[in-house]
């Protein structure tokens, strides 16, 4: 693979991609430790401070890691089943290995928006903000909005006490029915890339969940805004 100088694609991606694709296809494996800088910039014909940009891109998006006066090493996203991130049945296993920091815990009234997502014409909701934490490094931001009338009473102190599966098929005695999950790509707004540390404008995953009753109610719409730097996101389907 070569550096091509007539592109318009700036050096520093060229590079990068290089450097991901040896990654990608296990050319360069996990504890990998690449060679300096100076070494790499005269392989590629390209300056020290091209390596350095390449490389830091690259640590950002969680494919390099760096140990002070050692080097740089190759570290492989891990990966992550969507399906124990976004189903409700798998609170259990998720809150022991990623719990939850609530920002938010209130009682207000719909929008017109949310009254159109939860199906419902009049009422309040709870609206429910969270952090999803992995090893106290924030992976997730979550919104949750629940019919009131369907929860009388819920309360911040449920939420903290409790898994919200739990609060459904225990507390209120809900059978749940199924859950409708939609995918799509969002870019970090400010705040969005405060709570998860991240670049502005960051590519992240949208992934929004509908959960449904045996009576066909939506109980429960959620938003999950995911960063994309720490896995490799997949789906298992058993055939």
């Amino acid at each position: 693979m070569k550096i091509d100088k007539e592109l318009k694609t700036p050096l520093y991606d060229q590079v990068k991609n290089i450097f991901e694709k040896k990654i990608i296809n296990r050319e360069w494996e996990e504890g990998y430790q690449l060679p300096a800088e100076k070494e790499l910039a005269k392989t590629f014909n390209v300056s020290n401070i091209t390596i350095k940009r390449a490389i830091h891109d690259l640590v950002a998006e969680g494919y390099l890691y760096r140990q002070s006066g050692k080097g740089t090493f190759v570290k492989l996203k891990e990966e992550t089943d969507l399906t124990r991130l976004v189903t409700l049945r798998n609170e259990a296993w998720e809150d022991q290995y990623h719990p939850h920091r609530t920002i938010e815990f209130k009682e207000e009234a719909a929008s017109a928006e949310l009254k159109s997502k939860l199906n419902i014409n009049k009422g309040n909701i709870y609206t429910i903000h969270r952090v999803k934490l992995k090893n106290d490094i924030p992976i997730a931001i979550e919104y949750s909005y629940i019919p009131a009338d369907k929860f009388p009473e819920l309360k911040k102190a449920d939420m903290d006490s409790e898994l919200l599966y739990n609060l459904f098929t225990r507390t209120f005695k809900k059978t749940l029915k199924k859950a409708k999950i939609y995918f799509s790509i969002i870019f970090a707004d400010k705040y969005q890339a405060e709570l998860l540390q991240i670049p502005e404008k960051e590519q992240l995953f949208l992934l929004e969940r509908y959960t449904v009753d045996e009576q066909s109610n939506i109980i429960e719409y959620s938003k999950f805004i995911l960063k994309q730097d720490q896995s490799n996101f997949y789906l298992e389907i058993n055939l």
